[in-house]
């Protein structure tokens, strides 16, 4: 079977990094599936991008035909992503194969009630024509069934799962708490409302340290740090990789990711794996992963003030920092580990 993403493993962000994961531990302990990940276009390139599909959907037909692909497993996101993927998902069901559609991607809910009429049938008949659509939370459950009309028997809930960290946490006693951020830095994520939120908390005369990792609008966000005085206690080292990342994870007192909009963000399972206690916002599948305060605070999207009150609450309190990161590794371990996630996205092939 395929695993069909927009640019292959090599993607930036958690929808690559979720499906290395699964593929990883499906290899590994899933003797039946075999796993081929297929691009959706050739390169990342802005233009050459658009310009490849047609040959990805080549390639794509030709392993189809020389029976490569039994279930075209297709990950689908808002805006460009749902106009490729309906390609390949129409296709998969010519050649006779099986699909299974994955929703990803943050603000698809608003997405679909952006577009006209015409646009949101063409929608619903792409998801209504799959095999299976899997949904990361009971919340977008909710959207396929109820503002899509998707049959609630052809959907099917898995979250995302994430490894068990291999490497133990590394806090020092006695040094400034670390604040650690990991995603697309921008307004979607919210970095601009975090970076007010940590100046605030420079007047109030409280001491931290952050690490704001990612791609994205980055010298956008160094120039606001260094116009609010804090560059200096901020760190900017661009995208990082799942080793880069694992080092940072293991040595942030608290993760913070303040976004505008979601779906079921990776970077948060990656830090309850490691018992790092969370603060984020009331947006898509994220109060389904956060049980607001037991395993980490939620705060209402852009939202400076709360935000740093809420920063402000965990770097004062260890207690409370151990307290929240213990129940979100156990809530982790419940819900969130990729050998669940393996398992039952594997029931889902065999299934069909």
């Amino acid at each position: 079977m395929a695993i069909v993403l927009s640019d292959g493993l090599s993607v930036q962000g958690g929808i690559g990094r979720v499906m290395t994961y699964l593929k990883r531990e499906i290899d590994a302990h899933v003797p039946d599936i075999a796993l081929t990940v297929h691009p959706a276009r050739l390169t990342d390139r802005p233009v050459l991008k658009h310009a490849t599909v047609p040959f990805a959907l080549a390639l794509f037909a030709t392993r189809a035909v020389l029976g490569r692909v039994e279930i075209a497993h297709i990950n689908v996101a808002p805006r460009g992503s749902t106009w490729r993927k309906r390609l390949f998902a129409r296709l998969a069901r010519l050649l006779g194969q099986r699909v299974v559609l994955h929703l990803h991607g943050s603000g698809y809910d608003e997405f679909y009630a952006a577009q006209d009429s015409a646009k949101q049938d063409r929608i619903r008949n792409f998801f209504a024509s799959a095999d299976r659509v899997v949904a990361l939370s009971p919340y977008w459950t909710r959207f396929l069934t109820e503002q899509m009309g998707i049959a609630p028997s052809k959907i099917v809930e898995i979250p995302n799962g994430v490894p068990n960290p291999v490497n133990p946490r590394t806090l020092k006693a006695g040094e400034a708490p670390v604040i650690a951020f990991l995603g697309l830095i921008g307004q979607r994520k919210g970095t601009d409302v975090l970076i007010e939120a940590l100046a605030m908390l420079a007047q109030r005369g409280i001491s931290f340290r952050a690490i704001i990792a990612g791609n994205g609008a980055v010298e956008e966000a160094v120039a606001q740090a260094k116009a609010l005085g804090i560059a200096d206690r901020l760190d900017f080292p661009g995208w990082i990789g799942e080793s880069e990342a694992d080092a940072v994870l293991n040595g942030a007192d608290i993760f913070v990711l303040p976004s505008r909009a979601e779906n079921q963000p990776v970077s948060i399972l990656e830090a309850m794996a490691r018992g790092v206690p969370v603060i984020a916002t009331r947006v898509g599948a994220i109060p389904e992963q956060i049980d607001d305060g037991i395993s980490g605070l939620l705060v209402d999207p852009g939202k400076v003030a709360p935000l740093a009150d809420a920063l402000e609450r965990l770097i004062v309190s260890p207690d409370e920092r151990q307290s929240m990161g213990s129940a979100g590794q156990a809530r982790f371990a419940r819900d969130f580990s990729v050998a669940a996630c393996a398992r039952r996205f594997a029931d889902v092939y065999r299934s069909l």
